[in-house]
């Protein structure tokens, strides 16, 4: 069944000198209009076996349309030593999203549900960041002090209605066999969707110092603060909900060179997000109490330059996750503050010119993702979703004449979890890519990439245990760059 996509946009910027002075202004402008499809349901703890380009809902339905104005303007200038940027961002954001999805099939593999909504935001943003830098000393001992602060006020509104099939019921059955259906919908608000208006309003002050110790130490130690105010005023009810946060978060961080081609680091640091729901849209009573949650991170890694144009890398770290929401095991209408993640892994990468015509870039990386405290989505040893134990790609790149190159990769990565309960897998794969790079004069080049060169069906993300993304089959993509 046919899907489209359309998308257009225009991005002027001018750039204006004045002795010292640099004045950058740029106007954005981009609308999106697409089909959306949510993919295909799950079946006896796998994707389903339908095609995928079988559409499990309503296509002329299921759209999407994006529309967006932004203006921004950066002032620079410097003194020495002494430098300063400010910049400022405006934006104006409106999305419409509906579509009629696919939900659980039965046990016998005959009958899928559908279920419906569509939702509205209106978004309203206005970002302003100023920097502070001064470098101090020179040499074997130097000194660059940030300082900065950030300021920002959001307004979104929000509406959303579920969708009703034959005006009676939240959900149909439709077979298995052929799930694209054009049924009859009502777009009705019930009490749990959003009708709400948010003011998000952010204050940072932030200072960093990055000190230059002889030729083999160099240190970084920075904070941040964060006070987070948000407001929630339900359009229904009238109902005013608020929620405040202030938020500390450091960073350290270590260099150390032993030899002038390798690099040893270590890094600690925490960030916070406040729990106030997806995109701060569905502030209630009970999560407008709940605690921000927390982040932690530690790294270390180092980077050694086998060559002038040969880098190869490793990298350590462990990620910790606090303060989560999860329902509360013994009441399905409340949340509690509670579940932890951990996720432990390294990375190992290779990437720069073996030869002067051979370009090569090459990734390993093994990562363990798990819940640590039990909830009632998942119990304590469960694997975090969309977390693959291992993941490697390979790209080559080869000059065979001077106008002439070509590339070909891999891509792999092992079996993940579907959702938090661990219930569905989504499988393995291996995907291979090829391209060729022609130069046809000195100011036009052209490049055709063909993405999944042996048709591989794979999985390679997913929304949740039913809504399953699968991969794009071969792709031819043709593209020539101009260069004036």
């Amino acid at each position: 069944h046919a899907t489209g996509q359309e998308r257009h946009g225009v991005n002027p910027t001018a750039t204006i000198l004045a002795g010292n002075t640099v004045v950058k202004v740029a106007y954005e402008y981009f609308a999106d209009r697409r089909t959306v499809n949510r993919g295909i349901p799950s079946f006896q703890g796998a994707p389903a076996p339908a095609s995928i380009e079988t559409f499990f809902g309503d296509p002329n339905a299921s759209r999407s349309r994006l529309v967006m104005h932004a203006g921004s303007a950066t002032i620079e200038r410097e003194w020495g030593a002494l430098s300063f940027r400010n910049r400022s961002r405006l934006v104006r954001y409106d999305k419409f999203y509906q579509n009629v999805f696919p939900g659980a099939v039965n046990d016998a593999g005959t009958e899928v549900s559908l279920s419906a909504y569509n939702n509205g935001t209106d978004r309203r943003s206005l970002f302003n960041q100023t920097d502070l830098v001064y470098t101090l000393g020179s040499g074997r001992l130097r000194q660059t002090f940030l300082v900065g602060a950030e300021l920002s006020s959001q307004r979104s509104d929000n509406y959303r209605t579920t969708g009703f099939f034959d005006g009676t019921s939240t959900s149909m059955l439709v077979p298995f066999a052929s799930p694209t259906v054009s049924p009859t919908v009502e777009y009705v608000q019930r009490p749990a969707d959003a009708n709400n208006r948010v003011d998000a309003d952010v204050v940072a002050f932030y200072a960093q110092n990055q000190l230059s110790l002889g030729s083999h130490w160099q240190a970084i130690v920075g904070v941040r603060y964060d006070r987070f105010d948000l407001n929630f005023h339900d359009n229904r009810g009238g109902d005013d909900l608020t929620r405040l946060d202030a938020m500390v978060s450091p960073r350290v961080g270590v260099v150390y060179k032993p030899v002038e081609p390798v690099s040893i680091y270590g890094s600690y640091s925490v960030s916070h997000l406040p729990g106030s729901g997806d995109q701060f849209a569905s502030l209630t009573p009970t999560t407008h109490a709940l605690e921000p949650e927390g982040f932690t991170n530690r790294e270390v890694g180092l980077k050694w330059d086998l060559r002038p144009a040969l880098s190869l890398t490793a990298a350590w770290y462990r990620l910790d996750r606090t303060n989560t929401a999860a329902p509360d095991p013994t009441s399905t209408t409340r949340l509690v503050q509670t579940g932890r993640q951990r996720s432990t892994g390294y990375e190992i990468g290779l990437a720069g010119n073996l030869v002067a015509s051979w370009q090569i870039a090459a990734g390993y990386a093994s990562q363990k993702a798990t819940i640590l405290s039990q909830t009632s989505s998942a119990d304590a040893g469960a694997t975090v979703p969309l977390v693959p134990r291992e993941t490697f790609s390979l790209w080559n790149r080869y000059q065979i004449i001077p106008r002439l190159g070509a590339g070909v990769g891999v891509i792999h990565q092992t079996s993940m979890f579907a959702a938090i309960d661990n219930t569905v897998t989504l499988p393995g794969f291996t995907r291979v890519d090829a391209a060729a790079f022609v130069t046809l004069s000195p100011s036009l080049r052209a490049q055709l990439n063909v993405e999944n060169v042996l048709n591989e069906r794979y999985y390679p993300t997913s929304h949740g245990n039913n809504n399953i993304g699968p991969g794009a089959p071969r792709t031819l993509l043709f593209s020539l760059a101009v260069t004036p």
